[in-house]
């Protein structure tokens, strides 16, 4: 790693000498040197985090939870969330106290606007965390607790997906009578409630053990 700086520091000091010199270079030229002098710095970067990351292997036992660990848990749960409020809260925070439903236009309701008026969002952020921590040979080091809850958030964010889907599919009569709202009501909170216990469950640096969706998170982890 420390070879690595040294040719870096090298390197860039050359580069400055050419940068500073009298501006009489054929503008050919002076794209070839932009290019190399980029070229480089990616490969000096990426070099560097392959050598971070490796170090980070080396040294990190996979039985500790660490901040990073709890604080990286929290961020994959906003997936389900914003499908969730999208599905069903639309629907029924506006027949809430006026408190409630003045605090989530202030809060919440500009992330669920920009996240349904932006429908490829959820599928980017889908693949990059599978990219990132469900795929064999994942560029992040193996860290088991963050692995778990984002394994279970895209669980969570799927099943939202399937309910939102069905209940929409139902006949708009049923959907706005009594017993719609009342359905819609009980899938808002069982989406909300899953999602809270969750992430109290990754500041608390402990494994969520939601029925059924915490089991079938473990059976993926176990079968790799």
């Amino acid at each position: 790693m420390n070879h690595t700086i040294i040719l870096a520091k090298h390197f860039f000091s050359n580069s400055l000498y050419i940068i500073i010199m009298p501006n009489q270079l054929p503008l050919w030229i002076k794209i070839i040197i932009s290019t190399i002098i980029t070229i480089t710095v990616i490969i000096v970067i990426c070099r560097l985090y392959l050598l971070t990351i490796k170090s980070m292997k080396n040294n990190y036992n996979k039985k500790d939870i660490t901040l990073i660990d709890r604080l990286g848990s929290i961020l994959p749960y906003w997936l389900p969330l914003l499908e969730g409020l999208q599905n069903f809260g639309q629907q029924i925070l506006p027949d809430y106290p006026f408190r409630l439903m003045s605090a989530y236009k202030k809060t919440l309701m500009p992330l669920v606007i920009f996240y349904v008026t932006h429908p490829a969002l959820a599928f980017i952020i889908f693949f990059v965390l599978y990219y990132l921590f469900v795929r064999a040979k994942s560029p992040i080091p193996d860290r088991p607790f963050i692995r778990f809850n984002v394994l279970q958030s895209i669980l969570l964010f799927l099943i939202n997906s399937l309910l939102g889907a069905t209940f929409r599919a139902l006949p708009i009569e049923f959907r706005m009578s009594l017993y719609g709202f009342m359905l819609c009501n009980t899938l808002f909170w069982f989406v909300l409630s899953t999602i809270i216990y969750s992430v109290t469950k990754s500041i608390e640096g402990k494994y969520a053990k939601i029925p059924v969706i915490s089991q079938a998170v473990r059976i993926q982890i176990d079968n790799r």
